[in-house]
């Protein structure tokens, strides 16, 4: 088949590899800079970004597509007579509408942080819709005076557009799972820690610069699993096939409900543990065989950066040691280096598989690259 893959903030690679893989030709789109050579050696194309609908006609018309996979929550896009795999206009809300979300997850009896009457110290800010005067915003962290003033000189008072949420001091939590068919599964289960830094209000930044990701306790796990249980289904009867991501704090044995995101994380590294058919399949009515491929991998995460911006990455050690290739990549004079899109954010690179030797960790450090 043809496939085009509309995509958000590189969510999208080790799908796409493996439908190439498969003999597939793939096609991506993406609204950042993508690491075109990167992904052009692992057989995926990559397309300018077309904003309009006729502009996607016309591709997917004169390509022969037969199949658009779209994981981006803020387009809506399909063709009459293209078979379409992806989200709805519903289940792209979880992301884009924050606080219908968040009402829809507390009316299935999970529990929210407290709605403030103003922001205050500390706090977490919020807009309503994640799109507001035509810029995407993210939560917004307050913990300071600093972050307080830059709040009000830029939000002001009127809280028509955003709302303000307490600020829990816990664990920071996220399960990842697979919707399609109107049916769900869990997929991965983490606990993380500093993505609140990189989103400390007027000080955004790549989220890969302050993440950490670590093994829930056993009670932990049983508490998220319980909980995303229930937000899940009432998430599989929006409708759409996609994999997405609940992020939750856990406080005093308490789960916390933060967001959803309709879409896994920027810069995905994460491996499907199947045949890109098979993943296919997965979206197509059967979530479980990608869910449980990967939640049964158990995977371990490790983030890395370099020395310096442009060192450059070992990427023959992947082969090597037999470890999962990395997103966020790419090829410039025939080296590998982070991708010049994240380079300035101070991004490091995700890692991610069943397991990860630890000569293969030391090897990293030999080329200065560091967790």
């Amino acid at each position: 088949m043809n496939i085009l893959c509309i995509d958000w903030a590189l969510t999208n690679f080790h799908n796409l590899v493996e439908l190439a893989h498969d003999g597939h030709r793939v096609y991506m789109m993406s609204d950042v800079n993508v690491p075109t050579a990167y992904y052009k050696s692992l057989g995926v194309e990559v397309v300018d970004w077309m904003p309009s609908h006729s502009e996607k006609d016309k591709f997917v018309k004169e390509r022969g597509i037969d199949l658009v996979i779209n994981q981006h929550p803020h387009v809506r896009y399909s063709v009459e007579g293209v078979k379409y795999v992806g989200l709805n206009e519903l289940s792209a809300h979880l992301e884009t509408r924050k606080l219908w979300c968040r009402r829809g997850v507390e009316a299935v009896g999970v529990k929210a942080p407290r709605i403030l009457d103003d922001i205050s110290i500390p706090c977490v800010v919020k807009t309503r819709k994640a799109v507001l005067n035509s810029e995407l915003h993210c939560a917004w962290v307050v913990k300071d005076e600093e972050h307080l003033e830059w709040m009000k000189r830029n939000w002001g008072f009127d809280k028509t557009d955003y709302y303000v949420e307490e600020y829990i001091d816990g664990i920071e939590v996220n399960i990842e799972f697979v919707v399609s068919g109107g049916k769900w599964s869990i997929s991965h289960c983490q606990q993380s820690s500093g993505e609140e830094d990189a989103k400390l209000a007027g000080k955004f930044q790549h989220h890969t610069k302050h993440i950490r990701y670590h093994e829930l306790s056993d009670d932990n796990r049983y508490l998220c699993l319980d909980e995303s249980e229930k937000i899940l289904d009432w998430v599989a009867t929006l409708g759409g096939s996609f994999q997405g991501q609940i992020t939750g704090i856990i406080k005093d044995g308490e789960f916390y409900f933060i967001e959803i995101n309709s879409r896994l994380g920027a810069t995905n590294s994460t491996p499907i543990f199947v045949r890109g058919d098979e993943y296919l399949k997965s979206l197509d009515g059967d979530p479980d065989l990608l869910g449980d491929a990967i939640y049964n991998a158990d995977v371990e995460k490790m983030v890395v950066h370099p020395l310096i911006p442009t060192a450059y990455y070992p990427f023959n050690l992947h082969e090597k040691y037999g470890v999962s290739i990395p997103c966020g990549l790419d090829i410039i004079n025939d080296k590998y280096l982070i991708a010049h899109t994240y380079r300035n954010q101070g991004a490091g690179i995700t890692i991610v598989d069943d397991h990860i030797p630890q000569e293969f960790k030391d090897e990293l450090k030999r080329w200065h690259w560091y967790e």
